[in-house]
C-alpha cells in the first residue's frame, strides 16, 4: 500500500508562533481529510524530503504546522513551496441523505458544486439541527440549485 495517494503543490509564508514555525498555505485547503498527518516535501526556503505536519484549516486560513523541529527560527515572513504529500487524497463533499432526496424530488442535480459553494452550502445546512429550521434549508439549497439550471 502507497504511503500517500495524493500530491498537492503548495506555498505560503513562515510564521513565528512562540517557539514554533508555522507555514500558513497560501490558499485556504478544501476537500482532503486533513485529520491525517500528511507529509511536506519542502522546496524552499531550505529543502526537506520528508517534513511531517498536521493541516490545520480554519474558515479562512489552512495552517501547517510541522510534528518534529526541522526549521530554523527567525524567518517570518519569509515564502515557502513545496509538495504536501496527503494520505488518503481527495475527499468529495458528503451530500446527506435528506438533501438528496428533496433535490431528486425536485429534479435538481445536487453535485457538481465548486469545493467553496460545497462548503457553504453544507455547513448552513449542517448548522440547522433536526426539525424545521433544517427543511427550510433544505427548500432554500434546492431552490438555489433549481435556479442555476
Amino acid at each position: 500500500m502507497p504511503l500517500h495517494t495524493g500530491e498537492l503543490a503548495v506555498h505560503g509564508r513562515l510564521e513565528q508562533r512562540e517557539e514554533k514555525v508555522l507555514l500558513v498555505v497560501g490558499e485556504r485547503l478544501s476537500g482532503y481529510d486533513t485529520f491525517l498527518s500528511p507529509t511536506l516535501r519542502l522546496d524552499q526556503p531550505v529543502h526537506l524530503s520528508e517534513l511531517p505536519v498536521r493541516i490545520l484549516t480554519f474558515d479562512d486560513v489552512t495552517v501547517l504546522s510541522p510534528l518534529v523541529p526541522a526549521l530554523p527560527q527567525g524567518q517570518a515572513g519569509e515564502e515557502w513551496s513545496g509538495t504536501l504529500l496527503i494520505p488518503h487524497g481527495s475527499r468529495p463533499p458528503t451530500i446527506p441523505d435528506d438533501l438528496a432526496q428533496a433535490a431528486a424530488e425536485a429534479g435538481v442535480e445536487a453535485s457538481g458544486w465548486s469545493p467553496a459553494e460545497a462548503r457553504q452550502l453544507l455547513t448552513f445546512l449542517g448548522e440547522a439541527g433536526p426539525g424545521l429550521v433544517r427543511t427550510e434549508r433544505i427548500g432554500l439549497i434546492v431552490a438555489a440549485l433549481a435556479d442555476r439550471s
